[in-house]
């Protein structure tokens, strides 16, 4: 009976296997496949003045609102919502999705993952030319950085040669992602 059970199991094939797999699994689950646990989402990004030295148009922090999910096992965010805690010792995978608009030609911006105050990674680094075909930038970048329990991060953008750009308010296009890598 166990034979023909097996047998019975083997002729599902690779594909049955894969349903059973998929069914049987929430999206949050770590997986073997996977290698990583989400633990952070925040959808809305808007800039924040209130921290110096990151208090004007050009050199702000970024403000991390409307969190479908954020598991404070793993990650814990204070200040309005602008310096997050990596609560477990470990590898992390942050992405971030940003949308600049009013951005001036010839200038230079820079997106940096600041931890303790200093620049820890450079997200992006982009520079607008003299003619450039509109006022817009989309960032889309990741980076992986080792949380160690009492560090603070903050997303700081910046730029030296123009005095007031932003993050847009088309929320479709602004996302913080952070993972968790298994080990």
């Amino acid at each position: 009976m166990v034979l023909l059970g097996i047998v019975a199991f083997a002729g599902l094939g690779l594909s049955g296997y894969l349903f059973l797999k998929y069914e049987s699994l929430s999206p949050l689950t770590p997986t073997n496949d996977s290698g990583l646990i989400l633990v952070g989402l925040w959808n809305n990004i808007n800039m924040n003045l209130d921290y110096p030295p990151y208090d004007s148009l050009d050199d702000f922090l970024l403000e991390f609102y409307e969190s479908p999910f954020n598991d404070s096992i793993y990650v814990s965010m204070s200040n309005g919502n602008t310096r997050f805690v990596l609560k477990q010792a470990g590898f992390y995978k942050i992405t971030l999705n940003l949308y600049f608009a009013s951005l001036s030609s010839s200038s230079a911006y820079y997106v940096y993952l600041r931890r303790n105050g200093a620049v820890e990674r450079a997200f992006e680094y982009f520079s607008i030319s003299a003619n450039p075909r509109g006022d817009i930038y989309y960032v889309k970048s990741l980076l992986y950085v080792y949380g160690n329990r009492t560090d603070t991060f903050v997303i700081n953008c910046l730029s030296y040669d123009d005095s007031s750009f932003g993050v847009t308010a088309w929320n479709q296009y602004n996302q913080l992602m952070i993972e968790y890598v298994l080990q």
